[in-house]
């Protein structure tokens, strides 16, 4: 077997240009094949991503809230809860919230705004808030301001310093209106941000849905350790029991994840069809090495070589072509990657645009997750063994004599 192995070997360098040609073939299909997916899953990572920090890994409602959100299912805080949850291991940070629907009105204009309440300091830790403000300045604690969005601003005609009417449906049926500042104008990621989210400060907002108890929230977004989200949904879900529901953010971000699987999708399919390319381009070169070769197969066999020796050969002549061929590609591919990695592409124009309808920042990113690098490898490596095969029937085949004569 050690003769065979090196006899294989030796046979490459024979003809360098077949060798080359067959090895570059393998090569042109890992760079391509990995740098489509590096891309596509880049792409798949940054928008979970951007979801998970902007929604959390998961949430705790009341019970029914996220099939009906209205404002009479929110619930009251409950710190004994909140502290049993925060000091669960692998948990990082909790950040309570209150949503509702709400009429914004300056002078005679009004608009539909979803009213945000957070908690300043956390919030911006987290979202970044104050890095998007495009004009004054971002919400401080106590302070009984408002940071809208650009288009609401625009759309409103209102500036820094304006005072904006809110009216809208309070806690058990109350009444909810009052009369707040604007203290800043951001411009987020998202279009449909900028003309929808309009930021206040927690307490400020629990006093306007219901001033006669505090601590009224709909919500409180849960961020924990990777890889510990399903341990701990269990977990919460058992602490909290059927007073609240505890919501996944792939439940939360089902939309986001639907469209990535028909994405991923085309993405196999274009692939696909890339590699049927791909092997016919390696079955090619290994047919014409093969055929050009039948005067050298037939006087080994005639100098007593087995048919079945002569085809291990074959074997690991392929064998090592492939290798070759991955093992350069993925030398040349992965330093690209990693810069890419580090270094995304910034899009402009209408790509762009679509990107930031997605609610994602407009940048091209890379993936370097080592399973892309062993999947397409491994898939391109079999593509060039498959082609061996073609070697492997002609030799059994092989009539001596008929090739003597030509």
């Amino acid at each position: 077997m050690k003769i065979l192995f090196i006899m294989a070997w030796r046979n490459l360098w024979r003809n360098k240009r077949r060798t080359y040609i067959t090895a570059t073939s393998v090569v042109l299909a890992l760079v391509l094949a990995l740098f489509m997916r590096s891309m596509q899953f880049g792409s798949y990572e940054t928008m979970i991503r951007a979801g998970v920090n902007e929604v959390g890994n998961m949430q705790i409602h009341d019970t029914g809230y996220w099939d009906n959100k209205t404002i009479d299912r929110a619930f009251f805080t409950n710190p004994e809860l909140e502290q049993k949850i925060s000091s669960l291991p692998g948990v990082l940070h909790m950040l309570p919230h209150l949503e509702t629907f709400v009429l914004t009105s300056y002078g005679d204009k009004t608009k539909g705004v979803q009213l945000v309440g957070v908690n300043p300091e956390a919030e911006d830790l987290q979202v970044n808030i104050s890095g998007k403000i495009t004009s004054g300045s971002y919400l401080k604690k106590g302070q009984a301001g408002l940071v809208i969005g650009d288009k609401i601003a625009e759309y409103l005609n209102i500036n820094i310093g304006d005072s904006l009417v809110v009216m809208g449906q309070g806690y058990e049926g109350t009444t909810a209106v009052g009369i707040y500042p604007v203290t800043g104008i951001a411009h987020y990621v998202s279009p449909q941000m900028n003309n929808l989210i309009v930021y206040m400060n927690l307490e400020t907002l629990q006093k306007l849905i219901f001033p006669f108890k505090p601590g009224l929230l709909t919500g409180i977004s849960v961020y924990c350790e990777p890889g510990l989200e399903d341990q701990l949904l269990s977990t919460i879900k058992a602490s909290v029991g059927d007073h609240f529901e505890v919501i996944s953010w792939k439940v939360m971000l089902s939309d986001m994840l639907q469209s990535i699987k028909l994405d991923n999708l085309s993405g196999m399919v274009m692939l696909m069809i890339l590699y049927i390319i791909v092997a016919f381009g390696i079955f090619s070169t290994v047919l014409m090495m093969t055929v050009e070769r039948r005067r050298q197969f037939a006087v080994m066999i005639s100098i007593g070589m087995r048919k079945g020796k002569l085809v291990i050969t074959s074997i690991f002549e392929s064998i090592f072509i492939a290798l070759i061929g991955v093992v350069a590609g993925l030398i040349l591919t992965t330093p690209a990657l990693m810069y890419l990695y580090l270094n995304p592409i910034r899009m402009t124009g209408e790509m762009a645009a679509m990107y930031e309808s997605f609610n994602q920042e407009p940048l091209m990113a890379f993936s370097i997750a080592p399973s892309i690098f062993f999947s397409q490898s491994l898939i391109v490596l079999s593509l060039a063994l498959l082609s061996a095969l073609y070697p492997i029937f002609y030799v059994l085949r092989f009539n001596v004599l008929n090739a003597l004569r030509q």
